[in-house]
């Protein structure tokens, strides 16, 4: 009776990682959105690259609700938010040091 206790176990905790290991991928994007984000609804960013379990590279950006929007990486009015988050954060800076 043991036994079978003791392989119910590794048999649970073995699936319970396999489960964890892929509950990752269910954050990853899956697509980007087809429409542009305004730059006063950005509260931040995020960079996912496509390893592991996330098949795509995409910007996320944070923005104000709590929503995270999967955006391409290419596109010019990504690359410009993510200019101006960037200058946001160094003027920031500057105006701690003074």
């Amino acid at each position: 009776m043991s036994r079978i206790s003791v392989a119910t176990v590794i048999l649970l905790v073995l699936a319970l990682s396999a489960f964890c290991t892929d509950a990752s991928a269910l954050s990853c994007c899956r697509k980007y959105t087809q429409t542009r984000i305004h730059m006063s609804l950005i509260r931040g960013f995020s960079i996912q690259s496509n390893k592991e379990h996330c098949h795509l590279d995409a910007v996320i950006f944070h923005i104000y609700g709590g929503r995270n929007i999967c955006t391409d990486p290419s596109k010019p009015w990504v690359t410009e938010n993510i200019r101006k988050l960037r200058e946001k954060v160094e003027a920031i800076k500057r105006k701690r040091r003074n």
